[in-house]
């Protein structure tokens, strides 16, 4: 082995109990030196996590033996924390003022990275990788010098809650977790991620200090529940299977992976008891050859027996600490030779699809700005034959939809009927929720209002909104609001995704409005939109109508992309500089900022009109007019548009509710030939009034208006509200009205018109 450098040494120091003021003031970090801070339990309480610091000093040993980094040893100096929030803040402040490091890095524990975090980030000292997973180390506007690296406990949690729902959706569940931050944010994903679908019949909580949990562990059995989740650390862990084995208890068993070491607690409970347990991993057991790869696996061997040969293979928390130090070795590298504490933080931000060795196959690392939580993907487990198994798919425990504040309402959303009518402003105002200032939502509402209000008889009342999820979650919550602009894809995903109850009968379209298209723009080396897998794409706001679209679009076409939630016309500047791989914008063409775009390098990616988008979007282009700077003279960008609907709330037709919006839709329809005529938004001329939207329910108001003035020739009219077959329209038809004479001139009509046409053709006597 090569000679001990200092990180060994402190961390032999540490572990003989060595006091802090025995030690003087370390010198300056030298030119060639990269100085790094390591606290980690080699003693106290949680000394099965002490692995993960030796392991972390070894392997920089191990690279300071290849040469180091950019030419510079690496001086990992490691103290011992104890597992305690009141000592880890003591050796902390001792790296940073006594010992000067750059960083700190792999600090084990909720409490002791809780602890330590507001005095970093007030001095600007980067603290990267935190053990533990807590969502308190996903916060970058308030820790901006924070960054987490484990799965979310809550991540984590929902990918069970998906497994159970998929597997066992009849099933009763009992939880037995830590009576602390770990234990409680646990729990909570489990009960979000299950959304009351399967019950949880039976809790049982612990504390840390006591000496066993045979009261709780007998509770939950005599539940009767047959999922047994357990959200403990690796003692209590061991104790509940064993447990579990002597009271003849076998549920499907799940444990937390920070409790699915073998050697910490299969082992130790007995192989035999543990045989079917279940858990999540996003890195592979020590000894998987298969899962790592011949080349991966050896060069983790050979680490293992020359640099820490005391601490066995199969030990997973060796296997955490090797990885945590690639990471920061993937980070010093691009670095450069800008060591500072800005760019070492930047840095680590731009980790972008890196996949590490000893890490499952398809898990990949990344991170942004907006994003400090490197891992978001696991694969389910089952220990089996003494040895843990992967099966199934990567699951991602982070769904984009989850992190927009109005889904979440939505889906807790019961029902609407019980809004009190009395508070409403006045019998003739109608409020439609549109779109973010210079949208085209907005500039739409805003030209209902100047073409519809008449006085006390009609007022429109345009409400500014962030988009579709918002506009979906304020018809259905907020007092006042009466319809708004909303993609047809978004009440889709909604359907789809189970979010809100009942939403196909809670939710009716008055019209389809327009197109809306999508705009890809990114660097010429992206040549097609399934380019983007693995990349890190901008797709707006959470509550936006582009944020539904894009993550809609990348799940149906399986493409599955690190996204950044950032407004498109404010993420140019980090394209051009590479922090972001693509921007995605889906709004009427041509959007202003993008038409100002004048780089060789950018280009617009064509969007395939694939088989599985078909039924939510149509083609479209995207022509050189549009986009001159972009576009070649000439030419177009094939690409999909998404259909944007006025929709409402299916209201009871004797109730005031449903009058008002009568009475929109009967001087809307009325109007529409005004509205296509400028200086009203373009868009208003691929508005066709017959349109319908595949799947879902006309507002019946609209529908009649449809079926007394636009009848189907030949047909009878068909009321949609009653389902009542009208009379028949007399064989001599009225004039038409100078609306009917402008549709009739609309390329959307006469498609209709050559359509209807060839079907007579087809069946004559129809």
């Amino acid at each position: 082995m090569t000679a001990p450098l200092r990180s060994t040494a402190l961390a032999l120091a540490a572990m003989a109990g060595l006091a802090m003021g025995d030690r003087a003031h370390a010198a300056p970090p030298a030119a060639n030196e990269i100085r790094i801070g390591i606290t980690s339990p080699l003693t106290g309480p949680a000394t099965a996590y002490g692995v993960i610091g030796k392991v972390i000093a070894a392997y920089f040993d191990k690279i300071n033996a290849e040469g180091g980094i950019n030419g510079r040893r690496v001086n990992a100096i490691i103290y011992d924390d104890a597992y305690d929030p009141i000592k880890v803040m003591e050796v902390t402040r001792k790296l940073v003022e006594d010992d000067q490091v750059l960083f700190t890095m792999g600090t084990v524990g909720t409490n002791t990275n809780a602890a330590i975090q507001p005095y970093l980030n007030s001095k600007k000292v980067p603290q990267l990788f935190a053990l533990t997973g807590a969502a308190a180390w996903d916060q970058p506007q308030e820790f901006p010098w924070t960054m987490g690296f484990l799965p979310t406990y809550i991540a984590e949690a929902t990918i069970y809650a998906q497994y159970i729902l998929e597997n066992h959706p009849r099933s009763r569940i009992a939880v037995l977790y830590q009576d602390d931050g770990m234990g409680k944010e646990y729990l909570k994903g489990l009960k979000d991620g299950l959304g009351g679908k399967v019950p949880i019949i039976a809790e049982a909580a612990y504390k840390v200090s006591d000496p066993n949990i045979e009261t709780q562990l007998a509770k939950l059995k005599a539940s009767g529940a047959d999922v047994f989740v357990q959200f403990t650390t690796p003692k209590f862990a061991t104790m509940a299977i064993k447990r579990n084995a002597e009271l003849g208890w076998r549920p499907n068993h799940f444990v937390a992976s920070v409790s699915n070491s073998y050697t910490a607690v299969m082992q130790p409970a007995g192989p035999q008891n543990a045989e079917g347990v279940m858990s999540a991993a996003y890195r592979l057991e020590g000894e998987d050859a298969a899962g790592a790869g011949e080349a991966a696996f050896r060069e983790w061997n050979a680490f293992m027996q020359r640099y820490v040969p005391s601490i066995s293979k199969t030990n997973g928390q060796a296997v955490l600490g090797y990885l945590v130090s690639r990471t920061v070795v993937e980070v010093l590298k691009n670095c450069g030779d800008d060591l500072s504490r800005e760019n070492i933080m930047k840095q680590a931000r731009l980790l972008k699809g890196l996949q590490l060795p000893m890490m499952v196959q398809g898990i990949l690392l990344n991170t942004s700005p907006s994003d400090h939580a490197p891992i978001e993907q696991m694969r389910m487990m089952r220990f089996t034959n003494g040895q843990w198994q992967h099966f199934g798919p990567v699951r991602s425990g982070i769904d984009p939809g989850a992190v927009s504040d109005s889904f979440k309402t939505i889906f807790k959303y019961g029902t609407a009927t019980k809004k009190d009518l009395a508070n409403q402003l006045n019998a003739n105002t109608v409020s439609l929720v549109t779109g973010s200032f210079g949208s085209t939502y907005a500039q739409v509402g805003a030209d209902l209002a100047s073409v519809l209000d008449n006085g006390t008889n009609l007022r429109i009342l345009p409400v500014m909104g962030r988009g579709s999820v918002q506009a979906v979650s304020d018809i259905l919550l907020l007092r006042g609001v009466d319809a708004g602009i909303v993609r047809k894809d978004t009440l889709s995903y909604l359907d789809r995704k189970d979010f809100a109850k009942d939403i196909r009968n809670q939710f009716v379209y008055v019209a389809k409005m327009f197109n809306e298209e999508m705009h890809v723009l990114a660097p010429r080396t992206i040549q097609s939109i399934r380019d983007l897998d693995g990349k890190t794409v901008v797709v707006d706001l959470p509550d936006s109508s582009t944020f539904v679209t894009a993550i809609n679009v990348f799940e149906r076409l399986g493409i599955r992309p690190h996204l950044v939630y950032q407004e498109p016309r404010l993420a140019v500047d980090q394209l051009r500089k590479g922090e972001v791989d693509a921007i995605v914008a889906i709004e009427g063409k041509p959007l202003q900022w993008l038409s100002q775009i004048n780089d060789r390098n950018l280009h617009l990616v064509p969007v395939e009109y694939a088989k599985n988008l078909q039924d939510e979007y149509l083609p479209s282009k995207l022509s050189s007019q549009d986009y001159p700077n972009l576009v070649a003279d000439g030419s177009s960008v094939e690409t999909i548009a998404a259909e944007a609907v006025l929709a409402a709330y299916n209201w009871p037709a004797n109730s005031d509710r449903y009058r008002r919006l009568a009475l929109l839709v009967d001087t809307m329809f009325d109007k529409v030939a005004q509205l296509q005529r400028p200086p009203f938004h373009p868009k208003w001329k691929e508005m066709a009034l017959r349109a319908t939207v595949t799947g879902w329910t006309r507002f019946a108001a609209a529908q009649q208006w449809l079926d007394r003035n636009m009848p189907m020739p030949g047909s009878p009219a068909i009321s949609a509200a009653s389902g009542a077959v009208l009379s028949p329209q007399p064989s001599a038809a009225p004039a038409p009205t100078a609306f009917q004479s402008q549709e009739r001139s609309d390329p959307l009509y006469r498609e209709f018109l050559e359509w209807r046409a060839g079907r007579a053709k087809a069946s004559p006597n129809r």
